[in-house]
Formats: structure tokens, C-alpha cells, sequence
């Protein structure tokens, strides 16, 4: 009878392990917590884990990558993502992994790249891009940003808009087609729409909707129906960033600092001061000037 009832029991562990597979192991130098369990020192991770820390940071061995829950910061954990909750998630080598947040997916398609990842609040996502670029996107697959290394921006998904778009920079042409690299998010799509012809080799401001389903050429990320465009004055272009191109008045909009920080004029990012913001694919995007957040103490690594 005890060992029937041993062997009933090696199997409920059995199935509950089963189903909630192993996928690394956490670690920390104080306490933290899975699943609501205070654990201090290291524990193994399974599927779907929710992980908090408290005063001390955790780090999470999955495979060759690597993910470092800053203090007060929560996460579930999964092989292939981690859904991001509360505070800073910092992913090394997570090239095949990606990090959710709110409504966005942010990625780091770098073998050896380094990507921080910050909830300023429940519609508030900072994604800093430490080492390697950095991609993020909407739950849809949509690009909403691409980072090169030492760039930071901020982000407030809106539910109200998903397929929105409102992006500048200079209008190009190339085949017969016509495209934009947005300043701010260094998204690049093909344009379409009436009397685009004339805005060619202009800064200019777009607003329109994501064609979903249509492939987009040039390397373009996606497509965007340009319902508005409108001509940037050689202020405006400055004010925005923009580098290159003829602004209203015939003058070239050159001089701004990348990034649209000549016209930051509030919010935070990390502790950084934040641009105005535009809107790409549903997100509010606010470009930041960042420098070296690691080296300034901003950021510090495990």
C-alpha cells in the first residue's frame, strides 16, 4: 500500500514537471521570489516562473543567454521570451529570445548585444540599446523601432490607434518608389499616396495608416497610405532632427543633434531628458540623448 502510494505520488511530480518544464536557473546575492516563494541564493526556473526581486538584483541563466532582473523588478520567465512587469530587465545574448512589455516586443538580433529595457509605468516602456541594435515592435509584428548601439528611446503603446503612423524626415525616391527614414525611430518605409512626386528631396511630416498584409520594397520595414504630408519649415526640421533635405523656403535643415535631442523640452528616459515625441505603428515614440548610461553610473552591470 505505501508503495502504491509512493509511486502515485512520483508521478504528480512527475506530471507537474512535466508540464512546466525547466528552462535555466536564477541567482542572486539576496533574496528574491518565484511564484510568491522567498528563495535566497539560487533556484531552478521553469516555465512561466514569475521571478521578483527586492533589494538585490537576479540573474537568469537561459542557455547562452542571459537575463539580469534589476531590483524591484518582476518578470515571467519562458524559453523563449520573458514578459517584463515591473522595473528593468537587462538581456545578453538574447538573439533568439525577445522581451515583452506592455504591448511591445523588443528583440536583439546581435549574437553578443546587450539591451536594457525599463516599465516607467503600465503604458510607459524605455528600451536602451547598450550593445548591438535593437528592434521594437507591436504585438502585431509591426516595426515601431529600430536602435544601433548607444541609442535610447521611450515608448506609450496606444491601444486606441494600433495602425496609426506619424513619422519624419526627408522623402526619397528610388525605382519609381518613394520612402522615409523616420528621425526619430529610424523606421524606414515605402510611402504611398497622392502627389508624392513634389515632396521628393523635402523634410516633410507624414500621417497616414500601415497597409497590413503588403510587402513593402527597398528594405522598407512596412508600407504606409499617406493621408497627410506636409513640408517642414528649416526651424521645424531642426527642431525635429532631421540632418538632410530641403526644408520649406528652400534652406537645408542641417546642424541638429541625431535623435531630435536639439528639441528636447521634457519627459525622462532613464534619467535623460526626451524629444518631442511622434507616433509609429500605434506607439508614442520619444527620441533620447544618450550617451553612455553604463559609464555614467546610469546603468550598472552584473
Amino acid at each position: 500500500m505505501k508503495l502504491t502510494t509512493c509511486l502515485i505520488l512520483m508521478g504528480c511530480v512527475g506530471t507537474l514537471m512535466g508540464s512546466a518544464p525547466s528552462v535555466g536557473v536564477v541567482k542572486s546575492t539576496g533574496d528574491f521570489r518565484v511564484d510568491g516563494s522567498t528563495i535566497r541564493g539560487n533556484s531552478t526556473v521553469f516555465e512561466g516562473n514569475l521571478i521578483e526581486t527586492s533589494a538585490a538584483r537576479s540573474t537568469v541563466q537561459l542557455g547562452e543567454a542571459q537575463i539580469t532582473l534589476l531590483p524591484n523588478s518582476s518578470a515571467k520567465v519562458y524559453r523563449d521570451r520573458t514578459v517584463l512587469e515591473s522595473g528593468s530587465e537587462l538581456m545578453r545574448n538574447g538573439e533568439k529570445r525577445t522581451i515583452e512589455a506592455a504591448t511591445l516586443q523588443i528583440a536583439c538580433p546581435d549574437q553578443n548585444g546587450v539591451v536594457l529595457v525599463a516599465m516607467g509605468g503600465p503604458n510607459n516602456v524605455q528600451v536602451f540599446a547598450s550593445s548591438g541594435a535593437a528592434q521594437v515592435r507591436t504585438a502585431a509584428g509591426f516595426l515601431v523601432a529600430s536602435l544601433s548601439p548607444g541609442m535610447g528611446l521611450a515608448f506609450t503603446p496606444q491601444a486606441g490607434a494600433p495602425m496609426s503612423m506619424k513619422m519624419t524626415g526627408v522623402l526619397e525616391s528610388a525605382d519609381g518608389k518613394y520612402f522615409l527614414t523616420d528621425v526619430t525611430s529610424k523606421v524606414r518605409v515605402e510611402v504611398r499616396g497622392a502627389d508624392l512626386a513634389k515632396f521628393k528631396g523635402k523634410t516633410v511630416q507624414i500621417t497616414g495608416s500601415i497597409v497590413p498584409g503588403v510587402a513593402a520594397a527597398g528594405g522598407a520595414s512596412q508600407v504606409v497610405q499617406a493621408t497627410k504630408l506636409e513640408q517642414l519649415t528649416t526651424q521645424a526640421a531642426k527642431a525635429a532632427g532631421v540632418t538632410g533635405g530641403v526644408a520649406a523656403g528652400g534652406a537645408a535643415a542641417g546642424g541638429a543633434v541625431a535623435g531630435g535631442a536639439a528639441a528636447a523640452t521634457g519627459g525622462t528616459i532613464l534619467g535623460i531628458g526626451v524629444a518631442p515625441a511622434v507616433i509609429i505603428g500605434g506607439a508614442v515614440v520619444a527620441g533620447a540623448t544618450v550617451g553612455s548610461l553604463m559609464a555614467a553610473g546610469v546603468i550598472s552591470t552584473p
